[in-house]
Order: structure tokens, then C-alpha cells, then sequence
């Protein structure tokens, strides 16, 4: 296991961690920016399994990848003031580490907004268990509520030779929020179990996002979890499994598409790649001088031969 660190720029280091058994992780420090994510197949071929390393006319990288989060100010008035956090942009102090079974880098920042002094720390730790663990800790002394997370889009198929279509998903989340669901039909959080929001005996994407049945609200739904979130990821034709652990209340699942190019014509068929973002829908974490913000998401990769 080893660390690599290539200087870019002035304000930005590229860190790679490599684990023995054929993962490896790019992180940029500006903006905590996972650049590239290689993971074997059941043939033991590495490919990057992510969608925003893919360069577009039409969409700019930093809509896929990149720190991101939510900040809402309650000092300002009685009704929280909410603040859309850019992190992509902003340059992290890094520092690589190494230990038996692990090896990682610490990004470290301070940002001001209104009265705010926030100072935000996030780890990328790599393991030999083939793990990528992310650790997100703030802390600032007057009271605000606060989100976290890296906005990653994943296409296991390697490369992005296919699209999200032989993506099998299984979760068991018991209660969904669709935006665009829920303003048509007037609702809240509804129970997934008999809809098509129900993932619980697992389903292929295929019948979800390709099929031209499928409503366009599916993607971006929010998913609640009574109990600790964990989603499994299968793609057929690698053999490559992920799976998604997360210490928030669920995730958000969203879904990206990007012309590609063929022969020197944009073509009506896309690649595409899907994310889960753990940001919490409604409520974000309390933060204050006596209780810091602390969560974590762990992506696990594995194969099928």
C-alpha cells in the first residue's frame, strides 16, 4: 500500500492512494475532488468505475464530483437561512498518512459565512479490504445546522463502456420523497413497499431509467432508512460489486446522462452513471462549540467470477 503525491498547481495536489489488491483513488485537494476511482473486474481488469472523470461539452465536471453541502444559519432569524455549500472551488490543505492496514489523505479548510467560522475536515481513507472510507468533521462555535458529502457518480461497468442499465440495485429503505412525486400528488414521505420505489428483493435499472414506461420522476428521490442505510450495487457484466454504508438517515438517488460521441456526431443514446448522496433531505446535523459535526459514508468493493 502506498500514497503518491503529484503537485499540479499552486493550489492543487493530487494525492493517490494505491491499496495491494489493484483498487486505486486520485483525490485532488481543491475542492476534496475524488478524480479517478480504479477497481478490478472479475478478470482482474482495472477501470475507473466513476462518470465525472468524463470530459463534456454540454457538462462541466464539477456537476459530478466534488464536496458539497447545506448550511443552515440560526443566528440570522427564527427561520433557519439556508446556504448551498460550493466546496468544489476551494482550496484544502492536504496531508497524506499511512498505516499496517490503511492509508489515506486529511483535507483540511476554514470558510467564513455571515458570522461563521467553520472549519471542516474531511478523510479519504483507502484499506486492504478493499474499502474507501469517507470521514467528514467540522466544528465552529455558534450554532448552525450543517450537511456534508462528496457528490460521486458511479458506472461499474468500467470506463464507461456501458450505461447504468446492467446496474442491479437492492436496498430496504421503508419510506421515499420524490420532488416532483410528491408536488403531483399533493404527499409526503410514502411507503416504498409496493411501488416502483421499492428495492427491497433488488431490481435492474434497465426497467427503471431506460425503459420509456418508467416515469421521469424515479431519479432524485430521497430514501429514508429506519435502521442503518446500506445499498448494494451489482453490475452483470464486470462482475463488480459496491456497497454503501452510511452513518446519515438515507440517501439521495440521482441519476446523470451525457451525450457521447460518435464519428464525429452526437448520438441520442447516452452513458450515464448513478449516485447516492447522503446529505439528509430535511435535517441536517446541529453544530455548535460543544458538539462537532461528525459522519461517514464507506463504499466496499468485491467481485463475482
Amino acid at each position: 500500500m502506498k500514497v503518491e503525491i503529484n503537485q499540479l498547481t499552486d493550489q492543487s495536489t493530487q494525492y493517490r492512494l494505491k491499496n495491494s489488491r489493484g483498487i486505486e483513488v486520485d483525490i485532488l485537494s481543491k475542492g476534496g475532488q475524488i478524480q479517478r476511482l480504479l477497481v478490478p473486474d472479475r478478470n482482474g481488469h482495472q477501470e475507473d468505475i466513476l462518470l465525472g472523470n468524463l470530459k463534456s461539452s454540454s457538462l462541466e465536471n464539477s456537476l459530478f464530483n466534488g464536496l458539497s453541502g447545506h448550511l443552515y444559519d440560526l443566528s440570522v432569524s427564527s427561520m433557519p437561512c439556508e446556504t448551498n455549500l460550493s466546496l468544489h472551488l476551494i482550496p484544502f490543505t492536504g496531508e497524506a498518512f499511512t498505516t499496517t492496514h490503511r492509508i489515506g489523505v486529511r483535507l483540511c479548510t476554514t470558510i467564513f459565512i455571515n458570522i461563521h467560522v467553520i472549519h471542516i475536515e474531511i478523510l479519504y481513507i483507502l484499506t486492504n479490504d478493499n474499502q474507501l472510507i469517507l470521514r467528514y468533521f467540522a466544528k465552529t462555535k455558534q450554532p448552525l445546522r450543517l450537511s456534508l458529502s462528496n457528490l460521486i457518480f458511479f458506472n461499474l461497468s468500467g470506463n464507461l463502456k456501458e450505461s447504468i442499465s446492467q446496474h442491479d440495485l437492492k436496498f430496504s429503505s421503508s419510506y421515499f420523497l420524490n420532488p416532483t412525486y410528491a408536488l403531483l400528488n399533493d404527499s409526503w414521505f410514502m411507503r416504498t413497499k409496493g411501488t416502483v420505489f421499492d428495492f427491497q428483493l433488488g431490481r435492474r435499472l434497465k426497467h427503471l431509467f431506460i425503459d420509456e414506461t418508467t416515469p421521469a420522476s424515479l431519479t432524485d428521490t430521497y430514501f429514508l432508512f429506519c435502521q442503518k442505510p446500506v445499498i448494494a450495487v451489482h453490475e452483470a457484466l464486470s462482475g463488480r460489486w459496491m456497497t454503501i454504508e452510511s452513518s446519515q438517515p438515507g440517501f439521495l438517488l440521482s441519476t446523470a446522462w451525457i451525450p457521447s460521441i460518435e464519428a464525429g456526431e452526437q448520438r441520442t443514446k447516452s452513458v450515464s452513471g448513478v449516485c447516492f448522496d447522503s446529505k439528509p433531505f430535511i435535517l441536517s446535523s446541529l453544530v455548535n462549540q460543544r458538539s462537532p459535526y461528525s459522519q461517514h459514508t464507506t463504499y466496499s468493493f468485491s467481485t463475482t467470477y
